[in-house]
C-alpha cells in the first residue's frame, strides 16, 4: 500500500502526549432489553462546512507521535466529503476527497487513491466512517437499530456493532470494538486499544445549500484545485 501521509507531517510531530485517556462507560457486553428504534439528529445539516482543530496520534512505521493541526471539512452528502488538514503556519498537510468507501489523498505534490477505511486508520489511528464523522462535526446523523432506556435517564442504542449512549437527544459516547469516542464539548476524544487516537475540537459550523461538484473531484494534472480559487 502506498504511503498515505505527506512528508510534511514528519517535521510537525511532537513528543508522545501525556493527554489523559477518558474512561469508557458503555458496557457492550451487558444484556439489554432492546426495542427497535430509528431517528435522526440535526436533519437540517445534511450539507455543511466545519472548521476546528485536530490532534492525531499517528502510529504508522514512518511517522509516530502526536500531531496538532487544524481542519476544514466540507460535506455534500453523507457519502461525499472533502477534508483539508493544515499544520503550523497554515502549511497544508493533507487533502482528502472521500466518496463512499473510496478516497483520494493529496501529498508530496500528487494524488493517491485507496480505501477510506485504510486512509482513516492512517490519519486517525481508527476507522471513522461518514456517519460517525457527521456526528462529531454536528452534521445530519441517521440512526436505525435498537435502543433501551436506562434508570438514570440515559439511553443505550446499538446499530450493527456500534453502541451509542444518549441523554436528552445528545450523544455522550460511541463504542465500536476497540474504538470508543467520548463527547468532550466542544469536541470529541477518540481512543483506540486503550490509547489516544484523535481529538476533534469544533470551532465553526455552517449550513450550506449546495457545493459545486468540482470541489469533490480530483483535479487533472494540468488543472488547479478548485478549492484554491475560493
Amino acid at each position: 500500500m502506498k504511503r498515505f501521509l505527506p512528508v510534511l507531517i514528519f517535521v510537525m510531530l511532537l513528543a508522545v502526549s501525556c493527554t489523559s485517556v477518558p474512561k469508557r462507560t458503555i458496557d457492550t457486553s451487558a444484556k439489554y432489553e432492546w426495542e427497535p428504534a430509528a431517528f435522526e439528529l440535526n436533519p437540517q445539516n445534511t450539507v455543511f462546512s466545519a472548521e476546528g482543530s485536530v490532534t492525531m496520534w499517528l502510529n504508522v512505521p514512518q511517522y509516530k507521535g502526536r500531531f496538532n493541526g487544524d481542519y476544514e471539512i466540507l460535506s455534500a452528502s453523507p457519502e461525499t466529503w472533502r477534508m483539508m488538514i493544515t499544520g503550523p503556519l497554515n502549511i497544508s498537510v493533507a487533502t482528502v476527497i472521500i466518496k463512499g468507501e473510496t478516497a483520494d489523498i493529496f501529498h508530496e505534490g500528487k494524488w493517491d487513491k485507496g480505501p477510506w477505511s485504510a486512509i482513516s486508520k492512517q490519519l486517525f489511528n481508527a476507522e471513522v466512517d461518514g456517519n460517525l464523522l457527521a456526528l462529531m462535526l454536528g452534521g445530519r446523523f441517521e440512526f436505525k437499530g435498537e435502543c433501551t432506556a436506562q434508570r438514570d435517564g440515559e439511553m443505550i442504542c446499538k446499530s450493527g456493532r456500534t453502541f451509542y449512549k444518549f441523554r436528552g437527544g445528545e450523544v455522550l459516547e460511541v463504542a465500536n470494538g476497540e474504538l470508543y469516542i467520548v463527547n468532550e464539548k466542544p469536541g470529541w476524544h477518540g481512543i483506540y486499544k486503550s490509547k489516544n487516537a484523535f481529538i476533534f475540537k469544533n470551532r465553526k459550523f455552517t449550513q450550506v445549500e449546495k457545493f459545486e461538484d468540482s470541489l469533490f473531484e480530483v483535479p487533472k494534472e494540468d488543472e488547479k484545485d478548485e478549492f484554491d480559487e475560493l
